[in-house]
């Protein structure tokens, strides 16, 4: 987590107990963090207001994001929604932990505590930890037994039988037609070369061709390497957040997706892909010893993540970070054309250089 965190002492405050639409909206709008964390406790979790020892507050803003520390050192999260959504994120998460993802089992979802409908907002159990991303900086062999760990976790994750939503449609053809076609207005340079990457990315996964396609299997959604943290020890414990997105998918899409931000995330922290590319190398042989179902379409999910990742720069957070294009596009010609291993084994080599 990269936003500013701000540590706060709780005070005695009254607790919010009006239910009132009109009620509702005042006291999401105004209400400071210490007296949000206590409403959102005496609705969603009642039995841990009188627990409360500290917050620490990591986001703030319409949706906040806090760390609420409990008397014998235990910790819950409190993640705020613009809208009810975290609502179905409960119940996911309560099916998933149901399906065995709970501590003390090796692979986890964070356990629900609550939802707070006034406040909009979940309260789970804290990740123990490090998220993933901080061992692609890691000397080589960590590195590759959290990218392990990892491809352990999907594995298991698609192994299980439990009842989520369809999400195919999901950051599918439709919305990488619009993204792409945005882009190539916006940077008319490479437009031939951007269509060109997505018409090949929508034969390959969303074509007739392709339908009905493999079984569809239990997806995180959102699996990039701040959404999985790692314990120490032994065998690395997996716990994953943010499961707002989670349903049943393609096989090929959470891995791609996660070799795509292993890439990213490498770029943008370290200025060169190899860190990166190494995890990827080991998360994607590991995960194709294992399950490696639908293993051909990975490489045009690693593209669209990629374009879907320069429309975010570019075009949602206008960055103006436009060198981007040039990396983002030779990486995903190279996976369509040569594949995951041959295109990974050669970005493992890379210098580090200014991003």
């Amino acid at each position: 987590m990269t936003a500013r965190t701000q540590h706060q002492p709780l005070q005695p405050e009254n607790l919010v107990t009006s239910t009132e639409s009109d009620r509702c909206i005042a006291v999401r709008a105004s209400a400071g963090p210490a007296l949000w964390a206590r409403g959102v406790l005496a609705e969603a979790a009642p039995t841990l207001v009188g627990e409360l020892t500290g917050l620490r507050v990591l986001r703030e803003g319409p949706k906040r994001l806090a760390v609420l520390e409990l008397s014998h050192g235990r910790e819950v999260v409190l993640k705020q929604y613009s809208d009810d959504r975290g609502a179905w994120t409960r119940r996911w998460l309560q099916r998933l932990v149901e399906a065995g993802f709970t501590p003390p089992a090796r692979f986890a979802v964070t356990p629900p505590r609550g939802w707070s409908g006034t406040h909009r907002t979940l309260v789970t159990d804290l990740a123990l930890g490090r998220a993933w991303a901080g061992s692609l900086l890691h000397a080589v062999a960590d590195r590759d037994a959290a990218a392990i760990a990892a491809a352990d976790w999907v594995s298991e994750l698609q192994s299980v039988s439990v009842a989520l939503p369809d999400r195919t449609g999901y950051r599918a053809g439709d919305e990488l037609c619009r993204q792409s076609r945005l882009l190539a207005e916006s940077y008319p340079g490479h437009a031939a070369r951007l269509l060109r990457i997505a018409d090949s990315i929508e034969r390959r996964l969303y074509s007739a061709a392709y339908r009905p396609g493999p079984d569809l299997v239990a997806s995180h959604g959102d699996l990039h390497p701040d959404n999985l943290y790692l314990a120490d020890g032994g065998q690395n414990a997996v716990t994953a957040i943010d499961v707002d997105t989670a349903g049943l998918r393609r096989p090929s899409y959470d891995v791609g997706y996660a070799l795509a931000h292993l890439l990213i995330f490498s770029w943008m922290r370290a200025g060169s892909f190899a860190g990166g590319a190494g995890a990827g190398l080991a998360f994607w042989q590991r995960w194709t010893a294992g399950r490696g179902a639908d293993a051909d379409a990975v490489p045009a999910e690693v593209a669209r993540a990629l374009v879907q990742s320069l429309h975010h720069e570019l075009i949602t957070y206008r960055t103006g970070c436009t060198g981007l294009l040039d990396r983002w596009l030779d990486v995903a010609e190279a996976v369509l054309v040569g594949g995951i291993t041959a295109t990974f084994e050669a970005l493992a080599t890379e210098q580090e250089v200014t991003p």
